[in-house]
C-alpha cells in the first residue's frame, strides 16, 4: 500500500491524488488517480477483450499490448517458465515452437489461451499432423488396469478434458462431450499401444501423430448387459469428444481401433449367449459411431486364456468362433493371453502390458496397411485310422512346434481329447503333406463322441511351476512368423484356443 497524503488538495490543501492499491513483483497491479482505478492488464486479458468485443483490429487483438507488430513473437512467458520460442496466437490457441520433457525432442505444440472453465486447466498437446486419432477400450474391471507415470511421449498422448484421465468413468456415471484434450497421469493399454506406434514412427523418421485415449468400463455381470449399460454408452461419448476435439484443432478425427477386454466378468452366458452378445456389441458400437460419420472401426483384442488357476469357462470357448466367424466386423486377436505373465489378480503384469501393446501395435501396423494379420487358428480336427488325428490349421505361414516350449505347455504341445472315452495324446507332430497340418498320434483307438482342446482345460499351476504367472491352458503352436519388440524380446505369433468336435 501507498500511504501518502493526496495530492490533488481534497482535504488537506494538496494539488494531487495519486496512490498504489495492490503492487505484485512485476509493478503496480491496481492503483488510483484523480480519476478513478488504475489497472494494468496482462496480455492474455486485453487480447481476450479485443477478441470478444471485437474492439481491437485483428492483428491487435492477436499481439495484445504490444500492438500488431508483435502478432507473430508473442512473449513466451505467457505459457509459463517453459522452453519455447516462436509464439503466436491463431484465434483461441497459442501455437509455439518448445523442448518440453518426452521422447518426442524440440516441437511445434499448441494450448488454449484461455480454459473453457474455471474448474479446467489449460493443457499443452503437440501441434501434430494429420488426424486426431482414437483408441478406445470396452470392458470390465480388468480393463482398468494402468501403469502409474507419464506416456514416453506426453503430449502426444491425451484423454478428454474432464480430469478423469485415460480409465474412463468406471460406469459411474454419464461422461461428458469435452473439446479439449489433457494429458495423462497414468498408462493404460490404450496409451501403452499410441506409445509404441509413436517410438516406432520416431525410429523411422515418419510423423507424430495426436491420439486420444479412453477406457470405458462398467461391472456388467453379462455381455448382454455390457451392451445396455454406461459403459457403452460413455464409450461412444468419448467418439464424440474426439470429433469435438478434433474440429476445434480443425483437423479430421478417426478411430484407429476399439480394444475388447470383457470375458471372465461375465459370470451369466454360455458359450453361444457370449458370443451372439458380444456380435450384438458390435453391432450396436458400429451403428453408433457410424452415426457420427466415423468408418467402420477396426476391434482388437487379446485372445482370454484365463489366469493360473481358470483355464475354462464358457466366455474363453466362445472366443474361438469369435476368432472365425465374426460377421462383417473387423476382428482381430492379436496374441493369445497365454504369453502374457498375470499378477495375483489375473491383470498382465507391466512387463506383459507392454508385450501386448508391441503385439497389438504390429496387427493395427498391418491392418491399415493392407498386409494380413492373424494368429494360426485350428479349424478341424479328423480321425485317420484308429489312432491318428488329423488337425487342419489355417495361418499366415508354415507351424511351428516351439521346442523351447516357453509357457509350460508340456508335451503334447497344449492339447488335449476331452469325452467318456477320451484317449491319451502320446505326440504332436507337424504333418509332411501340408505346413499346416498336425497329426495328433493316440494311445488308444479314438472312439465315441470326442473334442480337441487346444489352451483349454488345463489342471491349475502350482506355486512352484516355472510358468506360474502364466495361465494354466497354454500351448507351444505359433507360425514361423518373428519379430521383436523395441527392447528386444522376441516376438511371435502364437496359435489361439480351440475346442473342435473331432469327426
Amino acid at each position: 500500500m501507498n500511504d501518502q497524503p493526496p495530492e490533488d488538495g481534497s482535504g488537506s490543501g494538496q494539488t494531487g491524488q495519486k496512490g498504489t492499491i495492490l503492487r505484485a513483483r512485476n509493478g503496480d497491479v491496481i492503483g488510483y488517480d484523480s480519476s478513478g482505478l488504475v489497472m494494468r492488464l496482462s496480455d492474455k486479458v486485453i487480447a481476450d477483450i479485443g477478441r470478444r468485443l471485437g474492439a481491437l483490429p485483428a492483428g491487435a487483438a492477436r499481439a495484445g499490448l504490444h500492438g500488431a507488430v508483435q502478432a507473430e513473437g508473442l512473449d513466451p512467458s505467457v505459457l509459463g517458465d517453459v522452453d519455447a520460442w516462436n509464439l503466436r496466437q491463431t484465434g483461441e490457441w497459442y501455437v509455439f515452437s518448445a523442448n518440453l520433457p518426452g521422447e518426442q525432442g524440440a516441437r511445434q505444440y499448441r494450448c488454449l489461451v484461455e480454459a473453457d472453465s474455471v474448474e479446467e486447466q489449460v493443457s499443452i498437446v503437440a501441434d501434430a499432423p494429420g488426424a486426431l486419432l482414437g483408441v478406445f477400450s470396452i470392458g470390465g474391471a480388468r480393463a482398468t488396469k494402468a501403469l502409474p507415470r507419464v506416456p514416453r511421449f506426453p503430449y502426444h498422448i491425451l484423454a478428454p478434458a474432464d480430469d478423469i484421465g485415460a480409465v474412463g468413468m468406471g460406469g459411474v456415471e454419464p461422461a461428458r462431450v469435452l473439446s479439449h484434450l489433457n494429458t495423462l497421469r497414468e498408462v493404460t493399454r490404450d496409451a501403452l499401444l499410441a506409445e509404441v506406434l509413436l517410438a516406432d514412427r520416431r525410429r523411422n523418421h515418419r510423423a507424430l501423430p495426436l491420439y486420444m485415449v479412453r477406457a470405458e468400463t462398467d461391472g456388467s455381470p453379462s455381455v448382454a448387459a455390457l451392451r445396455e449399460g454406461q459403459a457403452v454408452a460413455n464409450l461412444l461419448t468419448a467418439a464424440r469428444s474426439l470429433k469435438a476435439a478434433a474440429d476445434r484443432m480443425a483437423k479430421p478425427a478417426r478411430i484407429l481401433c476399439i480394444r475388447l477386454d470383457y470375458t471372465l466378468e461375465d459370470v451369466q452366458s454360455d458359450a453361444v449367449a457370449f458370443r451372439d452378445g458380444m456380435l450384438a456389441l458390435l453391432d450396436e458400437i458400429t451403428e453408433g459411431v457410424g452415426k457420427m460419420g466415423f468408418h467402420k472401426p477396426v476391434f482388437l483384442a487379446t485372445f482370454d486364456c484365463g489366469t493360473p488357476g481358470l483355464s475354462d469357462h464358457p466366455a474363453l470357448r466362445a472366443q474361438w468362433d469369435l476368432a472365425w466367424n465374426h460377421g462383417e466386423h473387423d476382428l482381430v486377436f492379436a496374441a493369445p493371453g497365454y504369453g502374457f505373465a498375470q499378477d495375483g489378480y489375473g491383470r498382465p503384469t507391466p512387463e506383459a502390458m507392454l508385450q501386448m501393446a508391441e503385439m497389438d501395435a504390429l496387427a493395427v501396423t498391418a491392418i491399415y496397411e493392407d498386409r494380413p494379420w492373424f494368429c494360426p487358428t485350428f479349424l478341424l480336427a479328423e480321425r485317420e485310422g484308429d489312432r491318428l488325428i488329423r488337425v487342419r490349421a489355417r495361418a499366415i505361414g508354415p507351424l511351428v512346434i516351439d521346442a523351447a516350449d516357453p509357457f509350460g505347455a508340456g508335451p503334447t504341445a497344449g492339447f488335449r481329447l476331452e469325452g467318456a472315452k477320451a484317449p491319451r495324446i502320446t505326440q504332436v507332430a507337424l504333418a509332411e503333406d501340408d505346413p499346416q497340418d498336425l497329426l495328433l498320434s493316440l494311445d488308444a483307438p479314438a472312439t465315441g463322441e470326442l473334442h480337441l482342446l487346444y489352451g483349454f482345460g488345463a489342471a491349475p499351476r502350482a506355486a512352484d511351476d516355472p510358468a506360474a504367472a502364466h495361465p494354466a491352458a497354454a500351448g507351444s503352436l505359433r507360425d514361423d512368423w518373428q519379430g521383436a519388440a523395441e527392447d528386444g524380446t522376441p516376438l511371435h505369433r502364437w496359435a489361439l484356443p480351440c475346442a473342435l468336435p473331432v469327426h
